[in-house]
């Protein structure tokens, strides 16, 4: 069984295995965001190239690309190309702007869907520039669609032809990563067009909601508490010892709350300076009020919660062995995923997929490597 093969050009490989951080000259962005699949060299460019992608297409689901628009076809390899090949293929097609519109010929990465979809000019503290989230939240948010797209481009396939003894057909599916960004946008675009308002950014706190904020620990670490509603309010009242603020005639709803949001954040900042992240979280546990401790890696590697659910785990890379990372996720019950090797090396297994799948003898992909095909 074959369920990830990835092509790449002969010559440099993806470009995520140029991004560090490095161990010996090697990525750990490449290692993490690749492990378990299978790498195969082809220049697309070349007829040869073209030819063997043909020869795939019928032995395989789900074909996804993510080329700038219109250069599947200008290699003759569109989906009406590839659907004559295999009628039940599904095929993705992941772009910055999508395969339609007047944008659709401009070239992007993550940063350029974040400012179309509206978060970049959100993100960050009202009296600065635009920041950018941590990490690159368009490209991790257009694979889940991605992969969402393509469970339900297989199931409605299946389905209808179950249902109607036809045979299986496929269809192609447009993903943009400004669209990706736009859908998760919450009540944004709704109040701009009901009530015109331009939403702006509001740092860590909330216009409508307080105290919201990510606070300052006496050893340095930050917390946030989310604690601004009625129901949960007294609950931090109560942890901080300062009942007497359920009383005070700013505090006693959460819109009373908000309009005085610069006081009482700021009576809650000033508990937290003097404790520290342990203390902090010991007793808002005591009295359930939601909180998180803003985690570093190391943080992350030392937290007895991630350890119990086996949320890290050591994958062997082959080129630079043992690394710990994120495991599978989600998890299921009766079938739970599992890592199948480490990140593999470029054209690793040109041979297996090659010869096992297309029958090619090694003359066959000595010709094809001698010619710059693979």
């Amino acid at each position: 069984m074959w369920p990830c093969i990835r092509p790449a050009a002969r010559s440099r490989g993806d470009f995520l295995r140029s991004i560090g951080p490095f161990v010996d000259g090697y990525s750990l962005f490449w290692a993490v965001e690749n492990r378990g699949k299978k790498s195969i060299t082809c220049d697309l460019r070349k007829a040869a190239g073209q030819a063997l992608l043909r020869r795939l297409v019928p032995l395989v689901d789900v074909v996804v690309e993510n080329f700038q628009p219109g250069t599947l076809e200008s290699w003759g390899l569109g989906y009406e190309t590839l659907a004559a090949l295999n009628p039940a293929l599904v095929l993705t097609r992941v772009s910055v702007y999508g395969q339609t519109g007047p944008y659709r010929d401009r070239p992007g990465l993550d940063r350029n869907g974040i400012a179309a979809g509206g978060l970049l000019y959100i993100t960050g503290h009202p009296d600065r520039p635009p920041v950018r989230p941590g990490v690159v939240i368009a490209d991790y948010l257009t694979g889940v669609f991605n992969a969402l797209a393509i469970v339900s481009a297989l199931w409605e396939r299946d389905r209808r032809a179950r249902e109607t003894g036809a045979p299986a057909r496929g269809q192609w599916v447009d993903l943009s990563l400004y669209e990706s960004v736009l859908r998760v946008m919450e009540h944004t675009l709704a109040a701009y067009d009901r009530l015109g308002l331009v939403r702006e950014r509001e740092g860590n706190r909330l216009a409508n909601s307080a105290p919201l904020d990510n606070w300052e620990t006496r050893d340095g670490k930050f917390v946030c508490i989310v604690a601004a509603g009625d129901g949960l309010f007294p609950r931090l009242a109560r942890a901080m010892g300062r009942e007497d603020l359920l009383a005070d005639p700013r505090f006693t709803t959460l819109a009373l709350r908000a309009e005085h949001g610069d006081v009482i954040n700021a009576i809650v900042a000033d508990w937290c300076r003097s404790r520290t992240a342990a203390e902090i979280a010991d007793i808002l546990v005591r009295h359930d009020v939601p909180f998180g401790v803003a985690y570093s890696a190391a943080d992350i590697f030392a937290d007895p919660h991630i350890a119990a659910r086996e949320d890290l785990v050591a994958v062997d890379d082959p080129v630079i062995g043992p690394v710990r990372m994120q495991g599978v996720y989600p998890r299921f019950s009766r079938t739970p995923g599992a890592i199948r090797g480490g990140a593999p090396r470029l054209g690793a297994h040109n041979a297996d997929v090659y010869g096992e799948l297309l029958g090619l003898s090694a003359d066959d992909l000595r010709a094809l490597e001698r010619d710059g095909v693979i």
